[in-house]
C-alpha cells in the first residue's frame, strides 16, 4: 500500500471471512450420526454441523452488537451461527471496505445519513490515490463529501459556485463542442439540422468572442446568425471556403432555430443557478487529471437533467480520449440518465445513495436489469440502515441464502423388567436461510452498516 496508506492509517487486507463453503452436508452427518456409537463421535458431529453453519453464513458481527435484537440469532446457544469479529485497529469497518488489494475497486454504499455514507466512501477515494488513479465525483451539493475529500486527496479541484466555474468547452476544438451539445440535447430535438445550426453557432462564437461558454451561446440571438455570417463576409473575417462552410451549417440548420435557442437557453439557465455566472476561477479538468487529483462536480438537484447530461457526455469524451480515471457517484438518479451506466463502464466505481434501489426505478431502462449491472461488478457493498421494506428485502436477496443444518437427536431407554430397550430418533433438517434477514437492514443502529465482500459479511459501526 505504500507511505500515503500509512500515513493516513488504513490498513487494508486484515478483515477475512469464511470464503469457502463448507464440505459437511446435512446428509453426511445425518449418516455418521446413525453409525456413531460414542458420545464424543456424536459430539464431534455436532461441532462439524455447528462449524459448517457458521462457515455457510460468513457472517460477523463486531462485540457489543445485539444479535438477538438484530435478529441474527433466536438467542438459542445451538442456534448461532454468527462469528464473533475481533479487530486490532480502531477502524475495523473501514478495513473491512478496503479489503485485501490496494487497487480501487468498485463500491456500493445505501441508505443511512449522508455523514455516515461519506465515511464509508473513504477507501475508495483514499485508495485511488494511493494508487495514482484520479477520481471524478459527481454529486447535488455534498459538502460532508468534499470536505472528506481534502483530507484524502494528493490534489482535487471543486467545481461550485463557491469554487471553480464549470468550464467543460476548454481547450477542445469544434468537433467536441458541437459532439457535447448534440449528445445532450433532448432526443426528439436532436436532429441533423440542430447539430449544423449548432456548430455554425460554434464557428461564429470562436471568431468574435474567442472562447466558448454557455452564457455566450445562449446569448447569442441565433435569428440574426445568418446576417452576422454575412456581415464577417463583407469585413473579411470570413472568406471563401470558410464562408461557404459556416454559411452552408446555418442555412441546413435554419429549420430547427427555436428548438435549439430554447435548449441553449434551459442549460444555461441550470447551469447559472448551480454555478453562477463565470467570474475569474475557472475549472481544468484536463490539468487535474494529468495531476492525478480529484474533481468534484456539483450539479446542483437530480432535476438538472441536462446539466447532469453535458457531464455525463463530457465524462464519455474524455473516456474516448483515453483517458483513466475512477468514478464516484453521490445521490444521482441513475435511472433518469441511461448514459450512467456507459461511465460506469471500464472504471472502478462508487455508487453512494440515500436509497440505491429506489434510484434505479423510474427510467426507461427496467430496474431489476439496472440492479444486475451495477451490483455484478461490485467488490463490496455497504449498507446503512434502510426505512422501505422493499428495498431491504431487495438487499437480503442480493446478499443471499446459506445451507443450515439443524439436528434433533434424542436416545431415550426402557429398563422395565423384562422389558429393556433403547430408541434413537434422529432427524437432520437442511434448509436454505437468508443469511441476512430484510427486518435486520431496517432495525441498524446510526453509524452501523451491514459491509458484504467476497469474505463474507461484517456488521460494524463505521468510524474513522
Amino acid at each position: 500500500m505504500g507511505w500515503f496508506g500509512t500515513y493516513m492509517g488504513i490498513m487494508g487486507g486484515v478483515a477475512r471471512g469464511a470464503t469457502a463453503a463448507s464440505m459437511w452436508t446435512g446428509n453426511m452427518i445425518y449418516t455418521g450420526l446413525q453409525n456413531a456409537r460414542t458420545k464424543k463421535e456424536i459430539r464431534a458431529l455436532y461441532q462439524h454441523a455447528a462449524d459448517a453453519n457458521f462457515q455457510n453464513r460468513a457472517v460477523a458481527v463486531l462485540p457489543g452488537i445485539n444479535k438477538q435484537q438484530l435478529l441474527l440469532t433466536a438467542g438459542e446457544p445451538d442456534d448461532n451461527d454468527v462469528y464473533d469479529y475481533q479487530s486490532q485497529t480502531p477502524t475495523p469497518a473501514l478495513d473491512y471496505i478496503w479489503g485485501e488489494s490496494d487497487n480501487p475497486t468498485s463500491v456500493i454504499v445505501s441508505g443511512g445519513q449522508n455523514k455516515e455514507r461519506v465515511l464509508a466512501l473513504i477507501p475508495f477515494v483514499h485508495k485511488a490515490q494511493a494508487e495514482n488513479t484520479p477520481v471524478i465525483v459527481l454529486h447535488t451539493g455534498n459538502n460532508e463529501l468534499q470536505q472528506m475529500i481534502k483530507n484524502h486527496s494528493r490534489d482535487y479541484e471543486f467545481i461550485s459556485r463557491k469554487d471553480c466555474f464549470y468550464d467543460v468547452f476548454r481547450g477542445l476544438p469544434v468537433d467536441d463542442i458541437a459532439f457535447l451539445l448534440y449528445e445532450t440535447m433532448p432526443k426528439d430535438t436532436a436532429t441533423p439540422a440542430a447539430e449544423s445550426l449548432l456548430r455554425a453557432l460554434i464557428e461564429v462564437l470562436l471568431l468574435t468572442d474567442g472562447k466558448i461558454t454557455l452564457q455566450n451561446l445562449s446569448a447569442f440571438p441565433l435569428i440574426s446568425l445568418k446576417v452576422k455570417i454575412d456581415a464577417m463576409k463583407n469585413c473579411g473575417q470570413l472568406a471563401g471556403d470558410d464562408y461557404d462552410e459556416i454559411n452552408h451549417y446555418c442555412m441546413a440548420g435554419s429549420s430547427d432555430t427555436d428548438a435549439v435557442r430554447i435548449f441553449l437557453n434551459r442549460l444555461n439557465r441550470q447551469s447559472e443557478a448551480v454555478y453562477g455566472k463565470p467570474l475569474s476561477k475557472f475549472s481544468n479538468i484536463k490539468r487535474m487529471l494529468n495531476q492525478k487529483g480529484v474533481i468534484t462536480i456539483d450539479v446542483g438537484s437530480s432535476g438538472n437533467e441536462l446539466l447532469v447530461s453535458l457531464v455525463l457526455n463530457h465524462l464519455l469524451l474524455l473516456q474516448s480520449q483515453g483517458k483513466e480515471f475512477a468514478v464516484l457517484m453521490d445521490n444521482i438518479p441513475i435511472s433518469k440518465h441511461d448514459k450512467i451506466t456507459d461511465v460506469l463502464r471500464g472504471h472502478p466505481y462508487a455508487v453512494s445513495c440515500q436509497d440505491f434501489v429506489s434510484s434505479l426505478f423510474g427510467g426507461e431502462q427496467r430496474g431489476d436489469d439496472l440492479f444486475s449491472e451495477i451490483t455484478g461488478n461490485v467488490n463490496t457493498t455497504v449498507l446503512f440502515r434502510h426505512a422501505s421494506g422493499t428495498t431491504c428485502q431487495k438487499w437480503s436477496e442480493h446478499l443471499g441464502k446459506y445451507r443450515k443444518i439443524r439436528i434433533r437427536y434424542n436416545i431415550s431407554q426402557n429398563n422395565a423388567f423384562m422389558n429393556t430397550s433403547n430408541s434413537r430418533g434422529l432427524s437432520v433438517d437442511e434448509t436454505d436461510e437468508p443469511r441476512i434477514r430484510a427486518e435486520t437492514l431496517g432495525k441498524l443502529a446510526d453509524g452501523v452498516a451491514c459491509i458484504h465482500s467476497i469474505n463474507g459479511v461484517l456488521i460494524a459501526e463505521v468510524k474513522d
